[in-house]
């Protein structure tokens, strides 16, 4: 009898508690289908009212980046107003438009491929976020080609993580690329803390010795990698 009650007891119980976890669960799941439908509808209604969806930072964070999310976004960033005077970026801005009113009027068209721009006026925080250093360091290359990680010579053994040629890179040289942009970029964080910082002169000087250190160093690495893609360029800054 005793064995009874306790086996009723436990089933009791595990009963109870996988029905206590099971509402979270799915009130968890419906307010994420909710949130996911609001964002699929509000992206859905800048679309229809501009193929290029404009972005500010919280657009972004919100829209882009936080989840849920089924879909995907082409972004391009770059900084239209009159005072950046940049002409390439008005050039870009054309081609990318075209591009968007393109899908959007296509027959293939659907709510899984947005595309949108942030302006650096308008979304100056977007820009730094590292994420950027992986798509200046050569990764919807790899995306778009699928080349090999390194190469590994046959004949003698040896692996090259960086390609001989302009024309083409390994899946190494973008993390290599991705290193060395990130240390330049850390050089330079460091040093305008060094200048705009409250903290002592002496934390101050460490801090400026170390971002100069960064920038010359992995800048200087950079430019070998360039220079053993292009040959010939005569250029050097550190070593060779």
């Amino acid at each position: 009898m005793a064995a009874r009650w306790c086996l009723w007891c436990v089933s009791a119980t595990v009963a109870v508690a996988l029905l206590v976890c099971g509402v979270p669960s799915a009130s968890a799941q419906r307010k994420k289908e909710m949130v996911l439908s609001e964002k699929v509808s509000q992206l859905m209604e800048w679309t229809n009212k501009r193929p290029v969806i404009r972005m500010n930072g919280d657009k972004f964070r919100r829209l882009v980046k936080a989840p849920p999310r089924n879909y995907s976004v082409i972004v391009m960033f770059t900084a239209l107003q009159l005072h950046r005077q940049c002409v390439v970026c008005k050039q870009a801005d054309e081609e990318f438009q075209i591009l968007a009113n393109s899908w959007r009027y296509s027959s293939a068209f659907t709510n899984r491929i947005f595309f949108a721009m942030v302006d650096f006026d308008e979304g100056s925080d977007v820009f730094q976020m590292c994420f950027v250093l992986a798509m200046t360091s050569g990764q919807m290359w790899n995306h778009i080609r699928g080349p090999p990680y390194a190469h590994k010579n046959p004949h003698t053994g040896h692996v090259n993580y960086i390609h001989g040629s302009s024309q083409a890179q390994f899946v190494a040289e973008t993390h290599i690329v991705l290193l060395f942009n990130g240390g330049v970029t850390l050089g330079m964080v460091l040093l305008c803390e060094a200048a705009t910082s409250d903290m002592d002169i002496g934390k101050r000087k460490i801090m400026c010795v170390a971002g100069i250190g960064l920038v010359v160093l992995f800048f200087s690495w950079m430019l070998s990698i360039f220079r053993s893609k292009y040959h010939g360029y005569p250029y050097s800054f550190l070593m060779s």
